[in-house]
């Protein structure tokens, strides 16, 4: 045994260097490649309310800049609200959130996530069936963060270009956000982002 580690001691010598290679090239591909497209930043508050802060670059090259406040008001849970109920074995949740943010910034979608105390998260799309039997749920594809009837400018995802609002956007506004988790797990935070990879995680009020 001795006299095969003396044989390959110079193999086994440089073995250490390219490991080190390969992680090195494995997280170049993890921080470059992977994260900036998942939800991999975040900014945690440790209070009910919390500022994003995010520079990115548009698809036509073009620098922007988000700062928008988020406040957690209230927390309020029932079988149903409105036309939309959680499916069995679920309840809804529905969160009132306050935003304060330049009138011409354009956050005119967003994602809202509640976590349980493990850290799961529940989403805006599960779990949520109509609450008339026979109706048709259609799960939004992002939650409409603004005010319907002044969104604010909304920017092309493909070209870049800003479609002005027809109604100036109020500097604050409320929205509120439907979310189904199971009936014997507690929301314990929420997350809330606009563009991978930064997002706000805000603790909840006292219910």
């Amino acid at each position: 045994m001795r006299a095969w580690w003396r044989r390959n001691a110079r193999w086994l010598a440089l073995m250490i260097p390219l490991l080190a290679l390969a992680l090195a090239a494995s997280s170049f591909r993890l921080v470059t490649l992977y994260l900036p497209w998942e939800w991999s930043r975040p900014t945690v508050a440790n209070a009910t309310s919390g500022t994003l802060r995010q520079d990115f670059t548009g698809f036509d090259g073009e620098r922007w800049r988000r700062e928008v406040r988020v406040e957690v008001l209230g927390l309020e849970q029932a079988a149903l609200f409105g036309d939309t109920k959680a499916a069995a074995g679920g309840v809804l949740w529905r969160v009132l959130l306050a935003f304060e943010a330049d009138p011409e910034q354009h956050l005119d979608g967003c994602e809202v996530e509640l976590l349980d105390a493990d850290g799961t998260r529940y989403d805006f799309r599960s779990g949520q069936e109509p609450a008339e039997e026979g109706g048709y749920f259609v799960p939004p594809v992002l939650v409409p963060c603004v005010p319907e009837e002044a969104p604010g400018p909304t920017l092309d995802p493909l070209s870049g270009e800003l479609t002005p609002s027809p109604v100036t956007r109020p500097r604050t506004w409320h929205e509120r956000v439907l979310i189904a988790m199971p009936e014997e797990v507690a929301p314990a935070a929420l997350r809330i982002g606009w563009r991978r990879p930064e997002y706000l995680v805000l603790q909840l009020p006292t219910r």
